[in-house]
């Protein structure tokens, strides 16, 4: 796990998130974005509290999952806004 871990963050983080033309607030909206179209609700977790630190409020981001419900569908995003409300809980 430790190389996969060394891998990851070396190629996602060294590489993507370092890359011009995003800002570190927008990529972390583009995270939350992708995790919860696809069901990812560990890393949707790990990305809607990077983004409130990044300056997205509850408020936005509760908006932007809802707004993905009319294109990925109300049942997933119905899971996303569940584990939202239990990150925004803490």
């Amino acid at each position: 796990m430790r190389t996969f871990i060394d891998v990851a963050t070396e190629n996602v983080f060294g590489a993507l998130w370092t890359r011009p033309g995003l800002d570190l607030k927008t990529r972390t909206l583009v995270c939350v974005v992708s995790d919860a179209a696809t069901g990812r609700e560990p890393e949707l977790r790990i990305h809607l509290r990077m983004a409130l630190r990044q300056g997205w409020s509850e408020t936005e981001l509760i908006e932007t999952l809802i707004h993905l419900s009319g294109y990925v569908g109300v049942p997933i995003i119905r899971e996303a806004m569940i584990a939202a409300g239990q990150v925004f809980a803490r």
